[in-house]
């Protein structure tokens, strides 16, 4: 099971807890930050200095050329300062990245096949891409931007220092500013929910109709996928309109507050400097102190935009932290078994998918290094019989043994390491012939490699091509043609040398002559290890050690291929009828 961070319904604890490994980094920008403003607001005083200077005739070119060696070392230490601070918060915000999106990777991959059936890809990869870049934009920039925000209460200061009845005046329009803040952060909220969702409904679409653009183009219906794709992007690109012009609403009101506020100080500081109750120097310094602050106070609604987005997109990536996988090691399994034998076991299974019955009272036996085939129509339970030994779904009653010890004792790893699974629908991933081969014996020999291909008749393919091992594949193999890819993937699965070895309809794309030879190559793999044949194919499956016959979920029928035969059956209709499409295909 995946570890991670998430602390569910709470964004920021989950995201405190992924910064908490980097806190020294955090600390050292955060004392940076508290150096360098305070070296910065040395630059009113020095201004004041030099107005007062100037205004009683005293300033000379020497003092001149110090004020002015000072005002520039202060910009460089700022500078020097600022360029740190960067370099230790985004730095350590960017492993903290990592370390989230790595996370969510593993957590998602452990997940059972419950949560692909319920949750779609597209919202899946949604919040993989766009609401991860939403919690990293927080937990860098964000992060910066609330550091920043440490210049607010010394600015103050200094200008209560300079003039506290001018700065009385300054913030008069600022609880009216935070009433109007608070009003779009709330508005905010829930607009980034509606956006973030809509955005997973156009990335679900896309991905489907990517996956499934040759059933789109045969039936004619990519006019009509393109208008409903049309119409979900219109309405994201609508609710994001809707939530951009509050967003860029905020900054412009906060600007246009702070400069409301500094013609207010320009008009009283003036009345007072004529008056004499205040210099030159003094409104000049204060005038400077609150320009200090405008970039901050105009920072705050950025960093409230992104707090926002960055609550709801954390939300969401909470949401599939706290899916728990449906199988997984717990109490009942044996951690101290580190292999198995391969001897398989089915007793008295039932299976059910929802309110559907699938398989019901299942019960065979297969001994460590023979081989038992299931065949049987189209619905009739054989694959599901696959999913439970792989352990993909446990059994609604009933067990699954393996060495005689229940499926569910065992450790996942160590059981779907002892499997070599060949499944009906291939999945052969964009890379090379090699790595797609060797994807679960990557150190494997060359000599080793060549056997299996040899097994599985795929190595005349290989040879034929020009690159060979390292021909890159298109998405899902789309370069190699259907049987190519179950050879591929029978070569992938023996060299593996598993001590279970399950081929699920894996020969449904050859044609029998490549069947043969391929099964002839076969039984020397199956002689040492144990066997389970999934087929619709007669022909497939009559050298098994038993043929199982199941229909509606149960067995109806089991013994070897002759004996199956003379007792003039299912399984014997079956193979009539086949022989008699085979000899129609021949003619």
């Amino acid at each position: 099971m995946a570890v991670h961070k998430a602390v569910p319904g709470h964004p920021f604890r989950t995201i405190l807890a992924y910064n908490r490994p980097y806190w020294r980094a955090y600390a050292g920008g955060a004392i940076l930050a508290f150096v360098f403003v305070l070296v910065g607001l040395a630059t009113p005083l020095v201004i004041r200095a030099v107005v007062d200077q100037f205004e009683r005739g005293t300033m000379s070119s020497t003092r001149l050329l110090v004020y002015f060696g000072v005002l520039i070392g202060i910009a460089a230490a700022t500078g020097v300062g600022r360029y740190y601070q960067r370099t230790l918060m985004i730095g350590a915000s960017r492993w903290c990245e990592y370390d989230l999106r790595n996370d969510y990777f593993r957590h998602v991959a452990q997940l059972g096949q419950d949560f692909f059936h319920r949750v779609k890809t597209g919202d899946i990869m949604a919040r993989a891409v766009n609401d991860l870049n939403h919690v990293c934009m927080f937990i860098g920039p964000g992060l910066m931007g609330t550091v920043d925000m440490v210049r607010l209460p010394y600015s103050l200061a200094l200008m209560i220092y300079l003039s506290g009845r001018l700065t009385l005046i300054a913030i008069l329009p600022m609880p009216l500013v935070s009433l109007m803040v608070y009003g779009f952060v709330m508005y905010m909220h829930r607009q980034s929910e509606r956006v973030q969702s809509q955005f997973s409904r156009v990335t679900s679409r896309a991905q489907e109709n990517l996956a499934g653009v040759r059933v789109v183009k045969a039936y004619g219906a990519a006019d009509r996928e393109e208008r409903d794709f049309r119409r979900e992007s219109a309405e994201y690109m609508r609710l994001s309109m809707r939530l951009a012009m509050v967003m860029n609403f905020a900054r412009p009101l906060i600007g246009t507050a702070v400069g409301l506020t500094m013609l207010l100080v320009l008009w009283s500081g003036g009345v007072m400097v004529i008056e004499g109750t205040m210099s030159l120097g003094d409104l000049m310094g204060f005038t400077v102190c609150l320009m200090m602050l405008v970039w901050p106070l105009v920072e705050f609604g950025w960093v409230l935009t992104l707090y926002q987005r960055g609550a709801v997109s954390m939300n969401r990536i909470n949401e599939i932290f706290a899916e728990v996988p449906s199988i997984r090691d717990d109490e009942r399994t044996c951690m101290e078994i580190t292999s198995v034998e391969g001897a398989v076991a089915f007793d008295a299974v039932t299976f059910a998918h929802g309110d559907r019955v699938v398989l019901e009272g299942v019960t065979f036996d297969v001994p460590a290094g023979k081989s038992v085939a299931v065949v049987g129509p189209t619905g009739s339970g054989k694959s599901s019989i696959v999913a439970l030994l792989t352990r993909e779904y446990d059994p609604t009653a009933g067990r699954v043994l393996i060495d005689g010890e229940d499926a569910r004792r065992i450790p996942v790893r160590v059981l779907r390491d002892a499997i070599g699974y060949v499944p009906q629908d291939t999945f052969l991933f964009s890379d090379t012939i090699r790595a797609n081969v060797t994807l679960g014996r990557p150190e494997a020999s060359q000599e080793a490699i060549d056997h299996a291909c040899e097994v599985a008749q795929f190595r005349e393919t290989v040879e034929a091509l020009e690159e060979g091992y390292e021909t890159l594949l298109g998405e899902r193999g789309i370069n190699l043609s259907g049987g190519q890819k179950q050879r591929l993937a029978i070569a992938r699965a023996v060299l593996r040398d598993p001590k279970i070895l399950v081929l699920d309809d894996a020969l449904s794309n050859v044609d029998t002559h490549t069947e043969e030879r391929i099964l002839e190559g076969l039984r020397g793999v199956m002689a040492a290890r144990t066997s389970i044949i999934i087929s619709h194919r007669v022909s497939t499956v009559r050298h098994a050690d038993e043929v199982l016959v199941i229909r509606n979920g149960r067995i109806v029928e089991r013994g070897a291929h002759e004996s199956l035969l003379t007792l003039g059956g299912v399984y014997a209709d079956m193979y009539a009828r086949q022989q008699l499409e085979d000899e129609l295909e021949e003619t």
